[in-house]
């Protein structure tokens, strides 16, 4: 008898545990979080000082970070929906990335890799219709 009781807790007690790990390990909070890592494209190195800037498309809300020293970025507290994630940092091309989906509670982690800015010092790569109609 004793042990049907012990059975009959455990069955009612199993609901409310699962809805106490229902949260997944996520952060608690139900705003996304977005976090990652930037390095450089060609000498896979951290970039530190990348300036991290989301938008969301809906509230147009931005949210602004800077990659640490060893290239890592967290940006908590962000609205759910569409954003627009924008990455820059002198001498590197800027790096956008448009309808990224966020949900309530999700944890994203992205890694980047930036390219270095080309430098253009001749004009061959000008391209101009009447320049070309001169090539005749």
């Amino acid at each position: 008898m004793r042990n049907f009781k012990v059975e009959i807790l455990l069955i009612l007690l199993l609901p409310v545990s699962c809805i106490v790990r229902g949260n997944n390990g996520g952060n608690g909070d139900k705003n996304p979080i977005l976090q990652g890592y930037v390095s450089d494209a060609s000498s896979r190195k951290p970039v530190k000082g990348v300036t991290i800037s989301v938008t969301s498309i809906k509230d147009k809300i931005e949210k602004s970070f800077t990659t640490d020293d060893k290239g890592n970025f967290i940006v908590p507290q962000l609205p759910s929906g569409e954003v627009t994630i924008i990455l820059e940092k002198k001498g590197y091309k800027t790096f956008r990335r448009e309808k990224v989906f966020l949900k309530e509670g999700m944890q994203i982690k992205l890694n980047f890799d930036m390219s270095n800015e080309e430098t253009v010092d001749d004009d061959t790569n000008v391209f101009h219709p009447l320049l070309r109609m001169m090539e005749w």
